[in-house]
């Protein structure tokens, strides 16, 4: 009997293929643009395509097609026999859905979130504030954080010599520095042009006000780096702007991102102000809006931050085409005290949730 070839069947080649990072990158790229309906039932097909060829190629027949399209109905087999007989009538009970006992925790009547709650917590929490200590806003302060951030993040990713972007530069300083200490090329892009602009742009400085997620100034594979620092959770649309940074960025290239998470316990970005934890998830805009004018202080809201969550961001890296190399997150205990007493909200989030501040991922994009 003649001995089983070693030589890949057509079969193998287009399964291997179909599996490959730059295959699902691109299908990813095409799927984000379909309507959704669309878009999954083109990558239910692909990967139904897949494993039936990868089946027929390795002779495992349907045991490798457990990653195709889910079917819609199932029975174990073999059939079950039907019950039979007649279905016997249960105790007669007066009003069945009446409570005799529970298990549930009784704290009383629910709270009312107003400003007066707003104050009362203001007031317990100023000896324990959440961040005893809130990173200036001067610009001394502001160029030291650059530079904290930058030697942390070259000495992760490596930017000194590369062309690199900033998404979301702010006042630019961080910009500055690649430029004028690392000897790269530094790109900063940001919806808001900031008065700092006009002192820090230069031959290798360049700061550019526009939405990427609505119309991209930069050409396809031009950058060797992207960099985001508390940036992303305030974009309306980041899955478009993770496909954007995808296509700007050069097969190799890699981006280093960190963002605050919704449902973690400073995402009102109001920690300077306000002492105590989620207040964004217990409060209305309306209740902070009347907690400042009670102090005679400009009116404010929690700042506008998307919901996402960490397993929705990773679905769209992962959608967008890129490779996630190095993640972890900036943690945070939860108050149990301060749990307890309003878990009537706060329990409506996973725990795990609720201790994570920040996310810090490197991504790759697949040569």
């Amino acid at each position: 009997m003649a001995a089983p070839s070693s030589r890949k069947t057509p079969q193998k080649r287009v399964a291997r293929l179909l599996r490959s990072d730059r295959t699902r990158a691109n299908l990813y790229r095409i799927a984000g643009k379909l309507p959704p309906r669309a878009r999954s039932a083109l990558l239910r097909t692909a990967r139904g395509t897949r494993d039936v060829l990868l089946s027929r190629a390795t002779g495992t027949g349907s045991a490798a097609v457990t990653r195709g399209p889910v079917p819609k109905s199932f029975r174990v087999s073999p059939r079950p026999e039907p019950v039979t007989g007649e279905w016997p009538e249960p105790p007669e009970v007066d009003d069945p859905s009446r409570a005799v006992h529970s298990v549930l925790k009784d704290d009383g009547p629910a709270p009312r979130y107003d400003v007066e709650l707003f104050e009362a917590l203001q007031n317990e929490y100023e000896s324990k504030k959440i961040v005893e200590q809130a990173q200036g806003l001067d610009p001394v302060s502001r160029s030291e954080r650059a530079r904290r951030r930058l030697i942390s993040v070259h000495d992760s990713v490596g930017l000194a010599g590369k062309r690199v972007l900033e998404f979301g530069c702010g006042a630019g300083f961080e910009v500055w520095f690649m430029a004028h200490h690392m000897g790269a090329d530094a790109y900063g892009v940001d919806v808001i042009e900031r008065a700092s602009w006009s002192a820090l742009q230069g031959d290798r400085a360049h700061l550019v006000c526009a939405d990427i997620t609505d119309s991209n100034p930069f050409d396809p594979d031009f950058f060797d780096r992207v960099i985001s620092f508390s940036v992303f959770e305030h974009v309306a649309h980041p899955y478009r702007g993770l496909q954007e940074l995808y296509t700007i960025l050069k097969p190799g290239g890699l981006a280093y991102i960190s963002a605050n998470l919704y449902r973690s316990a400073v995402a009102s970005h109001l920690y300077r102000d306000i002492y105590f934890p989620f207040p964004h998830l217990l409060f209305s805009d309306e209740i902070f809006k009347e907690y400042y004018r009670r102090k005679g202080l400009r009116e404010r809201t929690a700042s506008w931050v998307n919901k996402l969550t960490w397993l929705q961001y990773e679905r769209y890296i992962a959608m967008a085409g890129f490779r996630m190399r190095m993640l972890r997150f900036s943690e945070r205990e939860l108050d149990e005290d301060f749990y307890r007493r309003f878990e009537g909200v706060l329990g409506r989030y996973p725990r795990w949730d609720l201790t994570k501040d920040f996310f810090t991922v490197v991504l790759e994009k697949p040569r």
